[in-house]
Formats: structure tokens, C-alpha cells, sequence
């Protein structure tokens, strides 16, 4: 759901001043009367005036130079100049003519409004937010200012002060469905869903062919697992724009949620029909069938797709996943290795390959695997757990798998699955107290995890707390019951 900016963008707003300025305004010409001693830059002036109407920007820059150069203390000057450079893609040079124009004429607001979206185009949100709170300033009541206000907060994710400004702009235009829309995407942000919601009602009831409003309700009932009317606006955006491609997608995801398998799969066949060339459309398609289970019909649509001529790293990985699922290893590693043609330095790649390998028990080429990952991505948290516990479950280089699971906590710290490795490391060194406190840190966040109560279940026995081990050992088989290894250790104690 997409923030709609109700200020002007940076060249139209340049265009707008531009037509404005078509006729010179009294004060300037004033200036540059024959009586003055700078009466040439009256000709320069005009002249500038006269290539700005014909959008012969450089002759009009060239022009707007001479005359400052004759008198340089005329803001309007400067204003035009900066908005030909503007025109002219010279955002810096824009931006000192304008500060000159400020400086010379503090009360110049066309000159701070461009200034403001100058200092926008290049980042400069706070200097922007300055200009913009100047000219409310000057002129309290302007929509313009204030909507623009607003949007750099939500540029600057200060979305408090966007929702008060929207909040006071609604108490003056309530007919105005793109501020009920923007206050309701702000809303969501700020994590106020019902707040949200009724603002998105709200615009679309003022504007019943907005199918923005629809969506944006869309996805904040799918928040509230309130799947139903979730696809009901969703059915509604689609009606107003049957071509919207992103409807689509969130119909497949939340007929899916919603067990209506079947009206998924259509919605996944009816965006490949709507953008046949769209890899994601068929990997979209395909993980429907891989959670199903249906691996052979999730194969078809990736092989489509490839019929098709699409070569992407997606698809390649969703076809190595799927056959992997069927054991078909050597097909799996050609699309592995197909990923990696078409895109060497992609980290993920590296990562499911590392996967496959110590799957297939290939370790050292797992390792070779992993290594290249956090090479190329060092936030890479899975490949650093992986590595760190692949180690401990071969009780091997325990402290630098310690090391390697502690960086992936280190950007993921509450990660059940890191605790449990990092538990499991410990344990594998002996360390019992350090692992137990690791497991169960684990088994609290993820209680129905098979192999964590399995790991604490160890971590008991070996401490001599043969009780809590069978208790743990128990939940395990709850959770999965076809662990051999597990009904074993029972069996023993």
C-alpha cells in the first residue's frame, strides 16, 4: 500500500512557476527601468523572458546571467534562473540561486517551495522541512505547504507528525478521498489498523473507482486475519482495474490462506495468462503446489516456464528445490549450478547450493558453500548458523562454530533456531549449564519443535535430570512421531 504524495513533483512544479513567470511581475521591471543605472539588463531581462517562452533554455539562461551580472540583488532573477536549471536536470546549480533568492527575499515563496523540492530530489529532508514549515509561516493556511510538510515527515518515517498534519488538513477538506487514503496508509504505519481502516473506507465511499483504497483495505484485513473481507475488497479492486497485476497476487496468497485452494491456483493462472514473461508468477504458482505437496504439478509450471525462454535465478532455484524434494539430486544441482551462470555473486545461491551439498553429504562443498555466502553478503544470518551448526553436529571446530552462531544472533537474537544451534554447540563441548540455558531459550520461543526438545531432552540426561529428559523426549515424538532415535532413549530410561 503505497503512500500517494499530494505535493507537486520537482519538474512539474518547475513548469507551473515557469508559466507563471510568462509575464514579469511590476517590482522586477522596476528595477531594471532605463533610469537605472543597469537599464541594459532590462534588455537581457526581457530577452530571458522571451527564449524562457519559446523553451530555449540556455539562450534564457545565458540571458538571466547577463542581467545579474548588471545587478545581482534582484530575487525573482535568480528564481527564474534556478527553475531553467531545474528544466535542465542542474539540481545544485538550482539550489545556490535559490538560497540567493531567499537570502535576498525572505518572504519569496515560490522560491522556497522549489528550494524545498530541490533539497527533496536530493535527500535533504530536514533542510526541505525547514523551507516548508517557513512558508506556512507566511502563509498559515496553504494546502500546498502542508500537504508537502507531510510528506517529508513520511519521507523521513516521522509518521506521528504526518498523521497530525493530514489530521488538520481532513478538518478543512473532508471531501478529500486522497487525504482520508494517505491518513489511513499513515495510520498503518503507525500500527493503528482499525484507525486505518476507517480512513480507507472512508475514500472509498468519496471515491467508489479508487481501487488503491480497496487494496490498502485489503491488505490491512489480511493483517487482521480477517481473510473474507480481505478478498472482498480484493474482488472489489480488481472489478475498477482488471489488468492490476499486484490484485492478482494478493488474491492467490489470501484465497490460499483462506483454504480456497482452487480459487488460488486460478488467480496464479490468470496473472501467467495476464504476464506470460513473469518468472515470479510461475514460482508463485509452483510454491502453492510444493506446500501441497504436489511437486510433479509444481515442476510442470516451473518447465513452462522455461519453454517460455525465462532465464531467472527464482526459477532455477524453485526447480533445484523442487527436484530435491523428489530426490532427483542430479537435476537439482544442474539448476543449481544454472543459477550460478546466470548469477554468481548472488549469495542465496551460494547458500541453498551449501544446503544441497551436506544435504548429499558432501561436506567439504558445503563449507566451500557457506564460506562464499557470508563472503558475499557478511548479514548473511542462515549461512552462519548453518556452518556454526553443521560443525556442532559433527562435534567438530566447536569454538569457532560458537563464534559463527553467535554472529548470526548478533542480527537475529531472538531466532529460536539460532539458540537451539548455539545450545547444541555447547552441549557438544561439554558445556551443560551454557547449553541448557541456550535450549530452553529456544524451547520457549518455539514449544513444538521436535529437534529443540530433542536437544533439551539431551542436555537433561547428560546433566542427570533423568525426569525432564523423558518429559522432553515425549513432547518430541508428540511433534513427530516418526523419530527412531528418539522412541530408543525412552525405551532406555
Amino acid at each position: 500500500m503505497r503512500f500517494r504524495h499530494v505535493a507537486f513533483e520537482l519538474c512539474v512544479f518547475a513548469s507551473i512557476i515557469v508559466l507563471s513567470f510568462k509575464n514579469p511581475e511590476a517590482a522586477e521591471v522596476e528595477k531594471l527601468r532605463p533610469s537605472s543605472p543597469f537599464s541594459k539588463a532590462l534588455a537581457h531581462y526581457m530577452m530571458g523572458i522571451i527564449y524562457d517562452n519559446e523553451t530555449k533554455l540556455e539562450d534564457a539562461i545565458g540571458e538571466y546571467k547577463k542581467t545579474l551580472a548588471a545587478d545581482p540583488s534582484i530575487s525573482g532573477v535568480h528564481t527564474r534562473l534556478a527553475v531553467d536549471y531545474l528544466l535542465t536536470k542542474r539540481e545544485d546549480m538550482a539550489m545556490k540561486e535559490l538560497e540567493t533568492a531567499i537570502a535576498l527575499d525572505p518572504g519569496d515563496t515560490k522560491a522556497r517551495f522549489l528550494l524545498a523540492l530541490v533539497y527533496t530530489s536530493l535527500n535533504k529532508f530536514e533542510s526541505a522541512q525547514k523551507e516548508y514549515e517557513e512558508i506556512i509561516k507566511l502563509e498559515p493556511g496553504s494546502f500546498l505547504a502542508l500537504s508537502s510538510l507531510a510528506d517529508i515527515y513520511v519521507l523521513q518515517d516521522k509518521m506521528a507528525e504526518a498523521a497530525g498534519i493530514y489530521e488538520k488538513l481532513l478538518e478543512k477538506e473532508k471531501g478529500s478521498y486522497l487525504l482520508y487514503f494517505n491518513l489511513g496508509v499513515i495510520y498503518s504505519k503507525l500500527g493503528k489498523i482499525d484507525l486505518a481502516i476507517k480512513m480507507l473506507e472512508e475514500a472509498s465511499r468519496l471515491n467508489l473507482n479508487y481501487p488503491e483504497a480497496y487494496i490498502g483495505l485489503g491488505a490491512l484485513y489480511e493483517t487482521k486475519n480477517d481473510l473474507e473481507n480481505a478478498i472482498s475488497n480484493f474482488e472489489k479492486a480488481l472489478k475498477i482495474d482488471p489488468l492490476n497485476r499486484s490484485v492478482y497476487h494478493h488474491l492467490a496468497l489470501v484465497y490460499y490462506e483462506a483454504k480456497r485452494l482452487d480459487d488460488a491456483l486460478r488467480q496464479c493462472e490468470l496473472l501467467a495468462k495476464l504476464n506470460p514473461n513473469d518468472a515470479d508468477t510461475y514460482v508463485e504458482w509452483a510454491t502453492i503446489y510444493l506446500k501441497e505437496k504436489r511437486t510433479k504439478d509444481a515442476v510442470m509450471v516451473l518447465e513452462k516456464a522455461l519453454k517460455l525462454g525465462i532465464k531467472n535465478v527464482d526459477l532455477y532455484l524453485a526447480l533445484a528445490y523442487a527436484y530435491g524434494t523428489v530426490g532427483n539430486d542430479p537435476e537439482a544441482l544442474r539448476f543449481y549450478k544454472m543459477a550460478l551462470e546466470l548469477k554468481g555473486d548472488d549469495p542465496r545461491i551460494h547458500f541453498y547450493l551449501g544446503a544441497f551439498y551436506e544435504r548429499t553429504n558432501q561436506t567439504g562443498l558445503a563449507v566451500k558453500e557457506f564460506r562464499e555466502t557470508i563472503k558475499l553478503d557478511p548479514r548473511f544470518a542462515d549461512a552462519y548458523n548453518y556452518l556454526g551448526y553443521m560443525y556442532a553436529e559433527e562435534g567438530i571446530n566447536l569454538d569457532e562454530a560458537i563464534l559463527l552462531i553467535n554472529k548470526a544472533l548478533e542480527l537475529d537474537p531472538d531466532n529460536s533456531a539460532y539458540l537451539d544451534s548455539l545450545g547444541w554447540a555447547y552441549f557438544q563441548k561439554g558445556e551443560l549449564d551454557r547449553a541448557l540455558v541456550e535450549l530452553e531459550k529456544a524451547v520457549k520461543i518455539e514449544p513444538d519443535d521436535a529437534i529443540m526438545r530433542d536437544h533439551l531432552g539431551d542436555a537433561y540426561f547428560k546433566k542427570g535430570l533423568i525426569d525432564k529428559a523423558n518429559a522432553e523426549w515425549k513432547k518430541s515424538l508428540e511433534y513427530d512421531p516418526k523419530q527412531e532415535k528418539v522412541k530408543e532413549k525412552l525405551r532406555k530410561n
